[in-house]
């Protein structure tokens, strides 16, 4: 049961709860997780159930880093290249300039506290290298 439940949080990661309401959503009423850690399904079974999650399910935006679903890129991108479209044929049409368009803006993720304290310990590893480095040549 152990080596079960740890092939289990391997496979879903750090976001077990996103991938347990992907797979009940998706597998209902079957209850694939239940069903893995009972012996009834195997590893490589609960793999191909995971990997066989539609794209725009819980799991699959807990890994993403936005909340954005696959239509919202698409009509995104569909207006940028109609704006450009447009400002396509009215430059060709027009004697004038015609301003370039304002394509939308992406989503912009913040910052959180753990992106905060990674940089922080990046630069404190830089810091240290850099000493490293300076000692190593000024040696040798």
């Amino acid at each position: 049961m152990q080596v079960r439940a740890e092939a289990m949080l391997q496979l879903l990661g750090d976001h077990q709860g996103p991938g347990d309401a992907a797979l009940q959503s998706t597998y209902s009423p079957r209850d694939p997780l239940a069903e893995y850690l009972q012996g009834r399904i195997s590893t490589r079974q609960l793999r191909v159930l995971v990997e066989g999650l539609p794209t725009d399910s819980a799991f699959h935006r807990a890994h993403r880093d936005t909340d954005w679903q696959d239509s919202d890129w698409i009509a995104r991108d569909t207006n940028s290249i109609m704006r450009v479209l447009l400002y396509t044929v009215q430059s060709a049409l027009s004697k004038s300039a015609v301003p370039k368009p304002d394509l939308l803006p992406a989503p912009v993720v913040e910052p959180t506290e753990q992106d905060e304290a990674d940089a922080e310990y990046l630069a404190q590893q830089r810091a240290e290298m850099a000493v490293v480095e300076a000692g190593w040549f000024v040696n040798n």
